[in-house]
């Protein structure tokens, strides 16, 4: 699955400002503590009073403090043909407040922001200034015009993880008869404030202290104060938009955005037709369609058009064999709409990350586009950007989500497929023999369904050195071995995905004089254990539910005897459960079994420790070893 970002979001910064005197000393300590960085200074004025003119000024001063915060600068203004940079300059100042270098606008660089694009219709003036000692103080400013009132980017008075902020203020001018709306989100427990007059919104922030990255923490936008703005009323490249509720946004997209761009050639209508002439249900249909899909054509990402958000054509793409997800989406769409099945456009965020559209604030939300299909109140949602995953299969780039559907009736918010603990499974079995000089010869068999497929099914496209690697990573515990045969099956109609391996493993078993200590868990040790970390603050995050189910048939070498076996181990927690149990089927085979099972979910911070205990817990019980003991002669 392609995961790559495709509708262009033009979020802009910047502002002309007054000098004033900077130093590192006048910064309170306490917004240094942990800091790479620290926002000294921000004041971004936005005038909307005319939304086919948006207009920016912005001007921030900041202080680094070492390599990390060197990307907290943002040296950089987009536009494109709809909108210019009037004046861009940077001042740089050293640890006491002098001015030891001054950048003005020739002095960026005019690059395109194509990317990992193939093609996109924005440019970039971008400073990349490398300094030559830390600290050092960065002021920035700039001054931006625009078309297009679409975006309103959202104000984050702290930007990120380790960075802090004395003071920054957002200033928002608008005609009173069309007043921006906001929802702020997290700022319980900040400095900040929001004050009005009948023409002007002003977002005020002071001494904000840096937020320290924990592992296993919610999605930053649950994290950091921010606050969500938009127009009901808008311009967007030429076209006016108007969204003060999902149905209207809903509405007005599928009009001016998505009605025109579904043509297709009277040879791919008949061709399609003809296709699902035997199939007598939608499914049937719709199943047919997608697989035409994806072996027509292949994903690419294009921004062009409006802001990124409008599809090429549909018979372009049928020419081309190729389009982003807006494309491919509508692409879809138009085929599966000629041959009588419904379907509905849905926009999204596209991350592994899970993060929802906003479903209380209507406005221009999401990074990507899949297609819905409904049946009743049940939706078949459809990635249409892969040519390899199954059917209705979407994986953890976009389930259990908010997301936006645009229906005939408007927009509206739906949430999409939750894959749940017990479908993320992974069975394992094994069958390994050890002989007399601690080798083992083995043969592995993996059956993985849900979002541990999804972590498999394209290993078959690996090349044979590549695929090696990926084993010997996964397996980095063992101190060395071979494959010496793979078999790999993608069940796309089940959405089930079987490995099968032969593997061999020189000395593995740990000699102690003439007998062995023998780790039965080959092939699935847990070893992560997360990090000790002090007065935590964030809430404990489990971001996706899982069940792994082990057994090892083991034979071991004539001659030798299983010493004593361990007796079952049970752990039960809020997190999860675990069990681990060892039999003796015949004087020289035994059966290991291991079953764990992880629920999502989210804790306060307290319970961090408890789960770190638990998955330590975890480790140290998946290297339990046995005694194979050599019978006197």
């Amino acid at each position: 699955m392609k995961k790559t970002f495709c509708l262009a979001i033009l979020l802009c910064s910047a502002h002309i400002f007054s000098q004033q005197d900077y130093s590192i000393m006048s910064i309170p300590k306490e917004l240094t503590e942990y800091s790479n960085s620290v926002l000294i200074d921000e004041l971004v004025e936005i005038d909307v009073t005319d939304v086919g003119k948006m207009k920016e000024k912005a001007h921030r001063a900041i202080a680094v403090f070492n390599k990390l915060g060197d990307e907290d600068t943002n040296l950089y203004e987009y536009y494109n043909e709809n909108s210019r940079v009037k004046d861009v300059e940077v001042r740089i100042y050293n640890a006491l407040g002098k001015e030891i270098e001054h950048f003005k606008k020739k002095d960026f660089m005019d690059v395109s922001r194509t990317g990992n694009n193939m093609y996109m219709d924005s440019r970039a003036l971008y400073l990349k200034y490398t300094p030559t000692t830390y600290p050092y103080i960065v002021v920035y400013d700039s001054e931006t015009e625009t078309g297009d009132s679409a975006f309103i980017g959202p104000w984050y008075p702290l930007s990120g993880y380790s960075e802090s902020t004395q003071k920054s203020v957002l200033k928002i001018k608008y005609d009173p008869l069309n007043k921006p709306k906001y929802k702020p989100k997290n700022l319980d427990g900040f400095d900040i404030t929001i004050s009005e007059t009948p023409e002007e919104i002003t977002f005020s922030a002071s001494n904000l202290t840096t937020i320290r990255y924990e592992e296993h923490s919610p999605s930053p936008s649950d994290i950091f104060p921010n606050v969500t703005i938009a127009l009901d009323n808008f311009r967007l490249k030429g076209t006016s938009g108007s969204g003060k509720d999902w149905q209207q946004f809903g509405t007005w997209m599928d009009k001016s955005l998505l009605s025109d761009v579904r043509d297709l050639p009277e040879g791919t209508l008949a061709r399609i037709k003809s296709l699902v002439a035997n199939e007598t249900t939608n499914e049937g249909k719709a199943r047919k369609i997608y697989q035409y899909l994806q072996d027509k054509v292949r994903y690419v990402s294009i921004q062009i058009g409006i802001g990124g958000w409008k599809p090429m054509l549909a018979s372009d793409v049928d020419k081309l064999s190729y389009g982003d997800c807006k494309a491919l989406t509508n692409y879809t769409k138009a085929m599966l709409e000629a041959v009588g099945v419904p379907s509905y456009y849905t926009i999204l965020y596209g991350d592994t990350s899970e993060r929802n559209i906003v479903s209380d604030f209507s406005s221009l939300q999401g990074n990507h586009m899949i297609l819905a299909i409904p049946d009743g109140e049940e939706i078949t949602w459809l990635e249409c950007t892969s040519q390899d995953a199954p059917y209705g299969f979407i994986g953890d780039f976009t389930d259990d989500r908010d997301v936006l559907i645009i229906t005939p009736e408007g927009g509206k918010i739906a949430h999409t497929k939750v894959y749940k603990t017990e479908e993320n499974s992974q069975e394992n079995s094994s069958k390994v023999k050890v002989d007399k000089d601690g080798n083992v010869t083995a043969s592995f068999q993996g059956i993985s369904k849900g979002l541990q497929y999804d972590d498999k099914y394209l290993l078959p496209k690996e090349k044979k050195e590549d695929l090696d690697e990926i084993y010997k990573n996964r397996w980095s515990y063992i101190n060395g071995f071979s494959i010496t045969d793979v078999k790999l099956n993608n069940d796309r109609e089940e959405v089930v995905f079987t490995e099968n391996l032969s593997l061999s493993i020189p000395n593995y078993a740990n000699a102690v004089g003439k007998d062995y200590l023998f780790c039965a868990n080959i092939f699935n040790q847990n070893q992560y254990i997360p990090p000790r970390i002090e007065k935590r603050k964030q809430n404990l995050f489990i971001g996706t539910g899982f069940v792994d189910v082990d057994t090892v048939e083991v034979e071991i070498p004539e001659n030798f005897s299983i010493d004593g076996l361990p007796g079952t181990t049970i752990l039960e927690t809020k997190f999860g459960k675990y069990e681990m149990d060892f039999s003796k089927t015949s004087d020289n085979k035994l059966i290991y079994s291991r079953k764990i099972l992880i629920n999502k979910g989210e804790y306060p911070p307290s319970e961090y420790e408890n789960y770190r205990d638990f998955l330590r817990s975890i480790a140290r019980l998946d290297k339990t070893k046995i005694l194979l003991k050599q019978n006197a002669q």
